[in-house]
């Protein structure tokens, strides 16, 4: 409704818009004074077309399935029978108010008649058109600035903690944590995922706090989407295989765990990729990460992931597994959450 009225409010900026322009166009061009009534009419017809085009263009755009398809017949309709309609006004409905356009009962000519109302038509058209774009404009600021705001305030309450959350500090610690706090995203996808992993990770130390398994998941799939934006598609290769059961509360940070020690300890690229499965039965879940071994020099104790990832596994009443190994220069992390085995 808000968005109804919005368009509302910059449509009297066509009536006024068109008021004067064919206001001005008697002045200038017409043989004979035309009744100001008539240019008002004239200028109402213009408004009233293209106020319900530009709905109809906001529901073909922004609605669902079915709105945008009653959007498109509504649409072809009124195309249809926008001759009918004008015609039915000005030579029947506005005689017997005492308007008249023309001196005679029927137009002398009518296909020029007509032709004149198609024009107008497709003038209400390029007028709906400047309308929508114009307010879908100051949509995408409006939403941009917002963004750009959030993602301002996450960014410093991160950089304000970053030396006393583990995860903070190993995530900025990475070429990867700096385009997080840095970086201008290019694109709105980009700049939600940054505030919505930001604000995850804001979170997830809480001790004691189990989360839906979907919120969860969620969140990693904002992860993953970040890493392969950054490093490359070829170079994160995320397989989930979880169909859909319903899976018990989890405890923060699990799924996203394997892929944060990655970040502190693993070749990324293309050619040496971080391989990550998730596969679920609705009985037990199962993560497997493995990476190429290239540890880095930084003030992090690989230890204090793991005990971290420990003491969280210990939050559940249902067994659990971690089992790690490092051979050849790969490592791996496998963790199993068995929800129906009581410890």
């Amino acid at each position: 409704m808000r968005n109804i009225l919005h368009l509302a409010y910059q449509n009297m900026l066509v009536f006024a818009f068109m008021l004067t322009l064919v206001g001005l166009a008697n002045l200038l061009w017409s043989e004979e004074a035309i009744p100001f009534i008539q240019i008002v009419i004239a200028a109402s017809l213009y408004t009233v077309y293209s106020y319900v085009i530009t709905v109809l263009y906001l529901y073909i755009w922004k609605e669902g399935y079915k709105r945008r398809i009653v959007s498109v017949v509504l649409y072809v309709l009124i195309s249809l029978t926008v001759i009918p309609c004008v015609h039915t006004l000005i030579y029947t409905i506005l005689p017997k108010v005492n308007i008249h356009f023309s001196r005679h009962v029927q137009s002398a000519n009518l296909p020029k008649f007509y032709f004149r109302i198609i024009s107008g038509y497709l003038v209400a058209n390029l007028l709906a058109a400047g309308v929508f774009f114009r307010y879908k404009a100051s949509l995408l600021k409006k939403e941009r600035n917002e963004l750009n705001k959030d993602l301002g305030q996450f960014r410093e309450r991160a950089l304000g903690i970053q030396y006393t959350s583990h995860f903070l500090t190993t995530i900025f610690l990475t070429s990867f944590g700096k385009m997080l706090i840095d970086e201008e995203p290019s694109d709105k996808r980009t700049k939600r995922d940054i505030i919505q992993f930001l604000a995850y990770l804001l979170e997830i130390e809480k001790n004691g706090e189990l989360k839906p398994f979907e919120e969860e998941l969620d969140e990693l799939n904002c992860f993953v989407r970040l890493l392969q934006d950054y490093y490359g598609e070829r170079a994160v290769r995320y397989e989930p295989t979880i169909g859909k059961p319903t899976y018990p509360a989890i405890p923060t940070g699990i799924l996203f765990f394997p892929l944060e020690n990655c970040l502190k300890h693993a070749l990324i690229s293309a050619d040496y990729p971080i391989v990550f499965t998730l596969l679920g039965n609705g009985v037990e879940m199962s993560l497997c990460c493995t990476n190429h071994w290239a540890p880095k020099s930084d003030k992090i104790s690989t230890e204090t992931g793991f005990g971290l990832l420990r003491a969280k596994l210990e939050q559940v009443d249902y067994q659990t597994t971690l089992e790690t190994q490092q051979q050849n220069g790969v490592f791996s992390i496998h963790i199993k959450l068995k929800f129906f085995e009581k410890k």
